[in-house]
């Protein structure tokens, strides 16, 4: 077994993108297979929880930390193969999508546009099947490669068998981590590709919040989960892609602009609460709490995080 040494009581709040979070007992960054097989092994003997952590968004992460083990990957590793008609990229769990999306742009691919200023790693996007625009990474999926903690091996998933679905995968049910991902993504006969990319910074520019965040917090509603009596009290055209966006939900309810503490649901973008300097899980925490209430009350619909918890949240 190779060395590799635990850190102790590390600030969650400096790896997360919300910059909120107490300490983690033990924290390590592993660059390769055999450090994370290492980790695992090592936290089994201490009988401590694992937690795995990409880019840190999508996130938030108690004021009281985390007992266990924060495994952070930081593969970063990742190869292009150019077949005919499209190019094939091989990336480490660990590669940041932003570096993926600008890769694909230089050698003239596309597929990846809709990634555009959205946080995170690969792993990460590939595991909560990350999109927008109507798009999403599921599409551009070939396979991935993901590590066993129980068998401590790695295993092969075919796109099929990710079982990629609105902002899920089949890495959210079973506990395995993701160490690479195949992406197939077309070649770029148009040349556009850095134009709409343009067009979506100049769009986000607008909509994103300059505060710390952990991006958009509720999962939007398919229409066919909501009931008629919900949908007529929605306009038709707010209804796109056949979801209907939380923000105008949440907005409806009067809370844009709420805050409680530093924290605040963003005036910009009724989806996003933001750290407006010293904002506390707990203050994020009763804000989300706060939006499936009044949404529920107003329009019968039950709200779902995309953001993941980590740690204690309960007083």
């Amino acid at each position: 077994m190779a060395t590799i040494e635990f850190q102790k009581n590390i600030s969650l709040a400096t790896l997360t993108t919300f910059k909120i979070g107490g300490p983690a007992e033990y924290f390590i960054r592993v660059t390769n297979l055999n450090e994370l097989k290492d980790a695992f092994i090592k936290a089994k003997e201490m009988n401590k929880p694992t937690f795995i952590l990409g880019g840190g968004s999508n996130l938030l992460a108690s004021d009281r930390g985390f007992e266990g083990v924060i495994i952070k990957m930081q593969t970063q590793e990742f190869q292009v193969e150019n077949h005919n008609s499209y190019f094939r990229i091989i990336c480490d769990g660990g590669v940041l999508l932003s570096r993926v999306l600008a890769l694909s742009l230089e050698i003239g691919a596309t597929g990846l546009e809709w990634a555009t200023g959205i946080p995170g790693t690969i792993g990460g996007a590939t595991f909560g099947n990350s999109g927008a625009y109507g798009h999403s990474i599921s599409e551009v999926v070939e396979k991935v490669i993901a590590f066993d903690p129980i068998a401590l091996e790695p295993k092969e998933f075919s796109q099929k068998e990710c079982s990629f679905d609105y902002r899920e995968s089949v890495f959210k049910k079973n506990g395995f981590i993701i160490t690479s991902v195949y992406l197939n993504l077309e070649k770029n006969e148009k040349g556009d590709s850095k134009e709409i990319v343009l067009d979506y910074i100049k769009e986000r520019k607008n909509k994103i919040p300059p505060y710390p965040s952990a991006g958009c917090v509720f999962k939007n509603i398919p229409i066919n989960r909501a009931s008629s009596e919900t949908l007529a009290k929605i306009p038709e055209e707010k209804i796109k892609g056949g979801k209907i966006p939380v923000g105008y939900l949440i907005d409806q309810c009067g809370l844009r602009g709420e805050r409680i503490g530093d924290a605040q649901i963003s005036p910009m973008h009724a989806n996003f609460i933001v750290n407006l300097g010293k904002a506390t899980a707990q203050d994020v925490y009763q804000l989300i709490n706060l939006c499936k209430t009044k949404v529920q009350e107003k329009f019968s619909i039950s709200l779902e995080e995309e953001i993941r918890y980590l740690g204690n949240f309960q007083n």
